[in-house]
């Protein structure tokens, strides 16, 4: 059977609840928490043998400062809050580097030149008007535009369940970032 798998970063709990908040306020459900994905599921085979490369490439790679920025959409489809960060980039480069996924599955997956690094508040359904999609953005442009940078210490592969829905199932450590102690 196959298992899709993805690599995100999660945002910390008060961020986390926000989006959730948001979410349920508007009777939205997703199939996956709030999430930034550093790389889409091509090339993560349900063999798992990519789990070792990625794995290095976190020891090596020091934790990081994200902020969301404001949110915007992709057309009339997805609402999202904006990442400001540029490690994340060289994070999500150096995972389709390890992995190799073919030029076909990159552009699929809107990766390397196409990835736009966002957290996916909202994605338009079949019954979702496009007044109610206009409705969200504008309450989320007001509700979720301020947020403090947070540090990421960590990224999460995901994978989906029995029931269709996609859960974190292996946490990978970010090289802690030193602290310097400078004697007066």
């Amino acid at each position: 059977m196959l298992m899709p798998f993805f690599i995100a970063v999660l945002p910390p709990p008060q961020v986390m609840n926000q989006i959730q908040s948001f979410r349920q306020k508007w009777d939205y459900t997703e199939t996956s928490p709030p999430h930034i994905t550093v790389k889409a599921s091509s090339g993560l085979t349900a063999t798992e043998d990519w789990v070792p490369k990625i794995e290095q490439i976190c020891r090596g790679f020091p934790s990081f400062e994200l902020k969301l920025g404001a949110p915007a959409t992709f057309g009339t489809s997805v609402l999202f809050n904006t990442v400001l960060c540029k490690e994340i980039i060289t994070l999500h480069l150096l995972f389709v580097d390890a992995i190799k996924p073919s030029l076909q599955e990159q552009k699929q997956h809107y990766e390397v030149t196409d990835f736009i690094p966002h957290l996916t508040i909202i994605q338009k359904y079949k019954q979702m008007t496009d007044d109610q999609f206009f409705n969200i953005k504008q309450d989320a442009e007001h509700t979720l535009d301020e947020f403090e940078p947070f540090i990421v210490p960590s990224v999460h592969i995901f994978s989906m369940n029995k029931s269709h829905t996609y859960t974190p199932v292996l946490e990978l450590p970010l090289r802690p970032l030193k602290k310097r102690n400078f004697l007066i």
